[in-house]
């Protein structure tokens, strides 16, 4: 799906729970489009890896990423792609 590999996992996404990866896999297509629109196509390959448990969505980025690369994430996780999760989401570098 991406040239770049990005790390997902999720809580018990491996026992019947597979949805969560799908949705991560959402909200990566969502915040790329938002990022394709600011003209910052390759922003994805800042993100080491994406994990969701819960509801409380984890990215771990390679390199410091910008307010907005962050909002790209943070609209995605808010919006019916998720079923409107709306916790915070953690960012670790």
């Amino acid at each position: 799906m991406y040239p770049f590999i990005i790390e997902i996992g999720a809580n018990r996404g491996n026992e019947g729970e597979h949805w969560r990866i799908y949705r991560i896999h959402r909200i990566i297509g969502y915040a790329q489009a938002l990022a394709d629109a600011d003209n910052n196509q390759d922003y994805y390959k800042k993100i080491k890896s994406i994990y969701e448990c819960k509801g409380q969505l984890t990215i771990t980025w390679i390199t410091q990423p910008s307010k907005s690369e962050e909002e790209y994430l943070q609209k995605a996780w808010e919006s019916i792609v998720t079923d409107y999760e709306s916790n915070p989401i953690e960012h670790e570098l």
